[in-house]
């Protein structure tokens, strides 16, 4: 793993970063979300000092947020570095390797007026994020990939449980209204982001 060496800002109170899978060759994006009551982590990877520094200064810390049971990644270091509860799914327990203080279950409010939205499907456990800020931001973890070049993906068969439920559950993100999508995998979508799902919805399955 290549820890980040970059923190984005991509509103005026959600931030990024991305540590590079030497293995897999891929980015595993972490976010973190600043509110009123503190701040809110959702699938923390370990970035450099310079990133934790900036992390540290963005205010009181307030929770730890797993979109499934395998983006425990460095949860555990997060929880002991700033003494805060890790939230997952309530199915993510017997699959993560991390303990989960907090088990959620679908439309639950969770610290940081983060709303879970549970995506069957995908994996056991996977769950979108939803809060009412910027228009309306959406985080994902991996229900949907962003991949360079292609744009809006499914994750590939061996990885997904089943890809009809799946799609069904995407669904189910079009009930509410945004305009930011981040991804566990790919960049976040800034603008239109409602509209980009919904084109992605309509092509033909495959």
């Amino acid at each position: 793993m290549k820890p980040a060496t970059t923190l984005n800002r991509i509103t005026a109170s959600l931030f990024g970063w991305a540590t590079f899978q030497t293995q897999w060759k891929v980015d595993f994006n972490s976010y973190a979300l600043k509110t009123t009551a503190g701040v809110v982590f959702v699938d923390p990877t370990m970035p450099a000092p310079a990133v934790m520094n900036q992390l540290e200064a963005l205010g009181e810390p307030l929770a730890i947020v797993l979109t499934n049971a395998h983006h425990d990644r460095d949860a555990d270091a997060f929880r002991k570095h700033f003494d805060v509860q890790i939230y997952a799914h309530e199915k993510a327990h017997s699959d993560c390797d991390t303990k989960v203080d907090v088990q959620a279950v679908d439309g639950e409010k969770l610290p940081g007026g983060l709303k879970t939205i549970f995506l069957p499907g995908v994996t056991t456990s996977e769950m979108a994020l939803f809060r009412k800020d910027a228009g309306g931001v959406l985080l994902i973890g991996d229900a949907l990939l962003n991949t360079p070049g292609k744009g809006l993906q499914l994750l590939p068969g061996q990885y997904i449980e089943d890809k009809k439920q799946a799609r069904a559950s995407l669904q189910k993100l079009l009930e509410y209204n945004f305009k930011i999508v981040t991804f566990a995998h790919g960049d976040p979508i800034v603008k239109d982001g409602k509209k980009a799902l919904t084109s992605f919805l309509k092509k033909p399955k495959r």
